[in-house]
């Protein structure tokens, strides 16, 4: 079953129906292994780093010592979210990190430490973040039977009205099992992290590839919008995700966020519209003709380069050399269907030394004509 999605920062808006707000979802306090408490978290996001929206997003369980996050914590993060938001002018979102570990398997190897609460080889499922736009009496946890895998993760989630993440991709072979769900779970895990392939950090380089691996997730067929987030252990949240809503209320926000309406930033606060044929970055929409790109930036500082990636290759770049660039980009190379998302790089640089950049979350296009072909011309639908 296909996931059917419907169809700035304040300096202006980014549609006659959307806003851009700005966010971060994902960051801990020292009720699991960060620092500061609740208040200071969502303090210091809206006083300091004036963000329109955040997500705290403590962990399920430690990833060293066997704890749980308590049932009055839980009551107590969403209390302090509901404290906290005021509609029109900051919302708080109470959310957890579900945190599947390998060594909750029992075939983890002979010396290795394990908890062995899962018959069977390892699993590495990542983690990922769980938010709900309501009240549940107690999250559901990967050490649960009940929610132990992403699939019955989602089937729970889903009950609640809530919303999952794949946080911080792992590439190569020990990240196959994070994609391990059903596609027809789109509708629930919606978005992923995103980041560069190469990261500089405290001044050593890495070789991440975490774009490369998001890229592999849709061109093998999956559905994700990007979202980024600090994952903060200094509660001290930032602005790394933008969502276009039409008002700022939690509700607003999951819907912007349910539907893929989200872009990530790793450092400046660039705004960017990217549509095709007039639909916003997240729909999955169909085109009789050539896809018709609109690229809209404004950024803060000289753009270097902007791309247009179609299933996972670079479609079309320049490199403006301005703060603002403007375009129209049609694809006459478009066959039956495919993905695009764009990205952005500017010149400026956060204390580490990357650059900043920006990920539109991808439109997918499916030609009209296909549809009407004879089976054996048919494209695969996307799942």
């Amino acid at each position: 079953m296909a996931c059917l999605l419907l169809a700035a920062v304040a300096c202006r808006p980014a549609s006659a129906q959307y806003h851009v707000f700005w966010g971060d979802v994902h960051g801990h306090t020292s009720h699991s292994d960060g620092k500061g408490s609740l208040d200071d978290y969502f303090t210091y996001a809206r006083d300091v780093s004036k963000l329109d929206f955040v997500i705290v997003t403590d962990h399920d369980f430690g990833n060293v010592a066997p704890w749980r996050m308590p049932k009055d914590t839980w009551t107590l993060t969403q209390n302090m979210a509901d404290k906290y938001t005021v509609d029109g002018s900051f919302v708080a979102i109470a959310g957890y990190e579900w945190t599947s570990q390998p060594k909750y398997w029992t075939e983890v190897g002979k010396d290795a430490a394990s908890e062995r609460l899962f018959p069977g080889p390892p699993k590495f499922y990542n983690h990922k973040n769980v938010y709900l736009p309501g009240r549940i009496e107690y999250l559901v946890s990967a050490k649960d039977p009940a929610s132990m895998s992403p699939n019955l993760l989602a089937t729970a989630v889903l009950k609640h009205g809530g919303l999952i993440q794949n946080n911080h991709p792992t590439a190569g072979s020990e990240g196959a099992d994070q994609w391990g769900y059903d596609p027809t779970y789109c509708s629930v895990i919606t978005n992923t992290e995103i980041d560069a392939d190469t990261l500089l950090y405290e001044g050593k380089t890495y070789e991440v590839g975490v774009e490369r691996t998001v890229r592999g997730f849709l061109s093998r067929g999956g559905k994700t919008g990007f979202v980024k987030g600090t994952d903060t252990h200094e509660g001290k949240p930032a602005a790394r995700t933008a969502v276009l809503a039409k008002e700022l209320t939690r509700e607003a926000i999951f819907d912007a966020l349910r539907h893929r309406r989200n872009y990530a930033v790793t450092n400046a606060r660039i705004v960017l519209s990217f549509k095709i044929d007039g639909h916003e970055m997240g729909e999955e929409i169909e085109t009789a003709g050539r896809p018709k790109i609109d690229v809209d930036i404004h950024g803060t500082d000289t753009i270097s380069e902007v791309a247009i990636v179609r299933d996972g290759a670079v479609l079309h770049s320049l490199s403006p050399g301005t703060e603002q660039v403007k375009f129209t980009y049609v694809d006459e190379s478009f066959q039956q269907n495919g993905y695009y998302y764009l990205r952005v790089t500017q010149v400026d640089k956060d204390k580490h030394g990357d650059l900043s950049r920006a990920w539109s979350s991808p439109i997918w296009v499916k030609s009209k004509v296909s549809r009407r072909s004879s089976p054996s011309s048919i494209g695969h639908r996307q799942e």
